[in-house]
């Protein structure tokens, strides 16, 4: 017999501070850290209205999160959330590239790498991006599972070791470029426009017509790069939410 679909009937599956899932009827949500790092929540809605959100989100920062955060919303997406309680945090560009031409040849050898050299990514994220923007374990690996298919592109040094990498979705039509990160000791040298063009030319060779992106709306030095590189700025931003309770 089921139960009757209440605000409190939600079952838990997993245990903070790992990754969890919330269910209630079809309602379903799942949470993780933020990364190793920060203290805050990522929750994804996978179905379920605002009622069921708040109580997810009232949930997580019971746990001990400091807030929870929702992934990079539309505009169009963000009313189920603003009425569970969450407010807007951040505003990311969103980005768009055309595949209808080759992208022109990398600079760097870029190679596909397999996706068990999570600890050397990690390490060069870490380096890469603040503590709050960098990658944890199951953000990693959540990148990796964001669409059907997805590839990891790397630089090596002359020892083998990562000294750059980008994560590339591939979707039917358009395919998505979740991360580009280069050590600092390795900046400045095109290893990230390399990345880039790669990301693009394995995205058009899987048959996507459109490449993806976001990033930070203050990323000055990401956004020329990937201007010049042929993409262009959507005029709707995305919307990085925040719960704290």
């Amino acid at each position: 017999m089921a139960l009757p679909d209440t605000r409190t009937n939600v079952t838990e599956q997993g245990t903070w501070p790992g990754a969890m899932s919330f269910r209630r009827g079809w309602a379903h949500a799942s949470i993780r850290p933020w990364n190793d790092v920060a203290s805050d929540a990522s929750l994804r809605l996978l179905r379920g209205g605002q009622s069921f959100l708040r109580t997810c989100s009232n949930r997580t920062i019971d746990y001990g999160a400091l807030s929870v955060l929702s992934p990079p919303l539309s505009a169009s997406s963000t009313r189920t959330w603003e009425t569970a309680g969450y407010k807007e945090f951040l505003r990311f560009a969103m980005m768009r590239l055309s595949l209808t031409e080759q992208p022109p040849a990398p600079n760097h050898l870029v190679v596909e790498s397999d996706k068990d050299m999570i600890e050397d990514l990690l390490s060069v994220d870490a380096a890469a991006f603040s503590s709050f923007w960098r990658f944890g374990k199951l953000g990693l690996r959540e990148a990796f599972l964001a669409t059907s298919r997805s590839s990891v592109l790397i630089i090596r040094d002359s020892f083998g070791k990562a000294t750059g990498f980008a994560i590339v979705g591939f979707g039917h039509t358009i395919s998505y470029l979740q991360r580009v990160a280069v050590h600092p000791d390795w900046q400045r040298k095109g290893m990230g426009r390399s990345l880039v063009r790669v990301a693009a030319r394995k995205a058009r060779e899987a048959g996507s017509k459109i490449m993806l992106l976001n990033t930070q709306i203050d990323n000055t030095p990401g956004i020329q790069l990937y201007k010049s590189e042929g993409y262009v700025q959507l005029l709707n931003p995305l919307y990085l939410l925040r719960y704290k309770g």
